[in-house]
């Protein structure tokens, strides 16, 4: 081969070329390949985008976004509106910027909703009610002065939103808006009885405040199984080392030709001090804190031979018509000394105590500390302890007035305070006797616990009917209004509480005895404090 012919022909040469060499031969297809997909994107581009955009006679577009999702809304004048509604049915708000307002009535056109919605995706959206607002003039009065009042927009319901609509206050046509009236509260349920329901409770207070002055331990029996009950004091028996003094009597009216008195000592023995013959009394001075038994046939006897145990516990206050002061000198005492009277009596046969129904060794009669009185066992074939006579009742009322008045001596003005508050109780109940709210009194109100259900004042309530019940004083039925008899109750006792507040009002100071005030207890001073 000749050297001219060596020449090297790039176009004939297939697979001996280097690869860029190659490369750059196809570059020209290479670009106007990519210049056709470029040109097919951007036409598609715009196709689409073209399709997007609202075309000019549309009468009016608004685009919204709505979790993710576009909804576009054109207005058209004679085509229905299309609810779409979602299973979620999630609340969408309407922008103000959609709605116009024109004059007195709103234009009312409809609305047609596209939903594009991705493939595959639950729609959140949920239909809303067009809002129509409307401006109406309400009828002019000397009030306003004829100036027109805008009513606020109403939403025009359809039928999934009948249960909203049906808790919203109902409209006018008119758009003006209708105030309920508000519903009245059901009117209180009593659990108190509509008649008297006895003394019971009044005299568990009683028993409970009468033991704050003095203790009666006394035996009884069961009349029904003849159990024996002995006498059992509250506290340890013995005396305590006490510098207040008392005077006692005692009174034997009783069967027994002799009752012997034992003053029990600081070790607990029975220290023998003298007896009682029947018709006669014995007086002794002693001290606060000293516990005394009274027994018949000695103490040989045993508990059984026991009628009384008897503690003194505290001076009660001396008050007009209940006293309990004497300025006799006694034992070196000078001076105004606390008294604590009882006589000792049978007991009738068949008759028992009131509260716990047992026939007691003997009876206590206490005019200033009273016990409760005895009844009879059987009342027409029926044993019935929750009886009482109309005696007992002014009974309860006039100690209860007592005890006002003691409280008012030991610490002025609590007596007065008691009596202003109750008779404000009283006079509500009676000057309107069907409004249960008077007859329902509660025991954490602040006012009327410490100026009512802390004081004597509490018995009052209690001997007029007033039961307790989960933290409330209730009285009379839930329907209706109190009885006559009732009210008649309630109207003597408010005489009862005037007379006793006048008394403490109009009265001089009366000179205490010592250990009135409640201190003295052997061994403590005031409630709650030790006497060091």
């Amino acid at each position: 081969m000749e050297i001219g012919d060596q020449s090297t022909n790039h176009d004939s040469f297939d697979g001996g070329e280097e690869p860029l060499t190659s490369f750059i031969r196809h570059i020209p297809e290479v670009v106007e390949l990519i210049a056709a997909s470029l040109f097919v994107a951007i036409a598609l581009h715009n196709f689409f985008l073209r399709k997007k955009r609202p075309s000019s006679n549309s009468g009016g577009v608004a685009n919204n976004n709505i979790l993710g999702t576009t909804v576009e809304t054109s207005i058209e004048e004679e085509e229905e509106e299309e609810d779409i509604i979602s299973s979620e049915q999630a609340p969408l708000h309407q922008s103000s910027s959609q709605t116009k307002c024109v004059g007195v009535e709103a234009d009312t056109k409809k609305r047609k909703k596209v939903v594009n919605k991705p493939a595959k995706k639950a729609s959140a959206i949920r239909n809303y009610n067009k809002l129509i607002c409307k401006e109406a003039l309400l009828p002019s009065d000397d009030n306003n002065g004829g100036k027109s009042i805008t009513a606020d927009a109403t939403n025009s319901t359809n039928s999934s939103s009948e249960q909203d609509s049906a808790s919203s206050p109902s409209t006018e046509t008119t758009g003006t808006q209708i105030q309920q009236q508000p519903t009245p509260p059901p009117p209180l349920k009593l659990h108190s009885q509509a008649n008297h329901p006895g003394l019971s409770a009044y005299y568990n207070w009683h028993a409970t405040i009468t033991s704050l002055y003095r203790i009666y331990a006394i035996p009884n029996r069961d009349v029904f199984t003849n159990t024996f009950n002995p006498a059992i004091l509250p506290m340890h028996p013995s005396s305590e080392r006490g510098n207040i003094a008392v005077n006692i009597t005692v009174a034997n009216q009783t069967r027994y030709e002799s009752i012997q008195v034992y003053w029990i000592d600081y070790k607990g023995n029975e220290i023998y001090k003298g007896n009682i013959p029947r018709g006669g009394s014995w007086v002794q001075t002693t001290f606060i804190g000293h516990p005394w038994t009274f027994r018949v046939g000695g103490s040989d006897g045993g508990e059984e031979s026991v009628l009384l145990k008897y503690v003194p516990f505290r001076i009660a206050p001396t008050v007009l018509g209940a006293e309990t002061a004497t300025s006799r000198e006694s034992s070196g005492v000078v001076g105004p000394v606390g008294t604590q009277s009882f006589t000792l009596r049978d007991v009738p046969e068949g008759y028992v105590t009131r509260n716990e129904g047992y026939g007691p060794a003997c009876w206590v009669d206490d005019e200033i500390l009273p016990e409760p009185p005895l009844i009879d066992t059987y009342n027409n074939g029926e044993r019935n302890l929750s009886l009482f006579t109309i005696h007992e009742m002014q009974m309860a009322l006039e100690w209860s007035c007592f005890q006002m008045q003691r409280e008012d001596a030991a610490s002025t003005g609590t007596g007065v305070a008691a009596s202003k508050r109750l008779l404000k109780y009283l006079q509500n109940i009676c000057l309107q006797p069907d409004n249960t709210k008077y007859r329902r009194l509660r025991v954490g109100n602040r006012i009327f616990f410490e100026s009512v259900y802390s004081t004597g004042a509490r018995g009052i309530l209690l001997a007029l009917g007033f039961e307790e019940f989960m933290g409330f004083l209730e009285c009379g039925p839930s329907e209706g209004a109190l009885n006559y008899e009732r009210l008649r109750q309630i109207s003597d006792a408010m005489m009862m509480v005037d007379k006793t507040l006048k008394l403490m009002v109009e009265n001089e100071a009366v000179v205490q005895p010592e250990g009135s005030d409640g201190y003295g207890r052997a061994g403590f001073g005031y409630a709650g404090q030790l006497n060091i």
